[in-house]
């Protein structure tokens, strides 16, 4: 009896370290679409698997520029792979040759003014927006993007003192870069090429005037935040409407 105890311990034991040595890294990206994207979009992405895809079913309008993060990267052999697979006439002209030292360079684009984006959200603009994400849990938006550029755009991007996410034109968005505190140049997404990107989702909760409200934004591998939920329905399901 102690026996068969013992076994099923070690069993368990084993299980739940093969559990955690298949955990998803919170720097992984999902490197497989049918469809294009950008960062900021709004969609669904299928069954939440690797190397599925994203539809796009919202392009909010951002009329205040959003701040972006960029972190020049290395490619390796899966990120030089995932490229190809993105642009399979190699649109960029990249050479990677994985017996030589010096490695050319991705760029990784994250989104890092989370409470401007939201404040974007809730304006009136966006209003259409917003309703269909309190009915649609499953809804994600592209919070980083692994985008590759030839290698002018590649040192402008670098030399830039910030880099902004712009929406000049209809339901398209830009890059824009800053020089001397404004403006001065703006890459277009058509112009680079996406071929991987991470996920955020959306937590509501309780405002001040007990409303449903959108309270934050968090990684895809994350929990909302106490009191805030995934599911607007269950948000409002969760207001004290006797609160004084």
């Amino acid at each position: 009896m102690k026996y068969k105890t013992l076994i099923v311990i070690v069993i368990s034991v084993v299980t739940m370290i093969s559990c955690r040595s298949i955990s998803v890294n919170k720097s992984a990206m999902h490197t497989a679409t049918t469809t294009p994207v950008a960062l900021g979009v709004i969609g669904i992405h299928e069954n939440q698997m690797r190397n599925t895809d994203f539809q796009v079913t919202a392009i909010p309008n951002y009329q205040q520029n959003i701040r972006v993060g960029v972190t020049p990267v290395h490619f390796d052999n899966t990120t030089y792979k995932a490229y190809l697979q993105a642009s399979t006439q190699n649109k960029q002209q990249i050479k990677y040759v994985d017996s030589l030292e010096k490695k050319p360079k991705f760029l990784k684009l994250e989104i890092i003014d989370w409470v401007g984006l939201i404040s974007e959200l809730e304006q009136d603009y966006n209003q259409q927006t917003i309703s269909y994400l309190k009915r649609q849990k499953d809804a994600e938006i592209i919070a980083s993007v692994s985008m590759a550029v030839n290698q002018q755009i590649l040192l402008e991007i670098q030399q830039a003192e910030a880099v902004f996410l712009v929406n000049k034109k209809y339901k398209q968005y830009e890059l824009a870069l800053v020089k001397d505190g404004k403006p001065h140049k703006y890459i277009d997404f058509g112009n680079t090429t996406l071929f991987g990107y991470r996920l955020s989702y959306f937590c509501w909760g309780e405002n001040e005037k007990r409303r449903v409200s959108l309270f934050d934004i968090v990684d895809e591998n994350d929990q909302c935040p106490k009191n805030t939920y995934k599911n607007a329905d269950k948000a409002k399901e969760n207001i004290n409407y006797f609160k004084l």
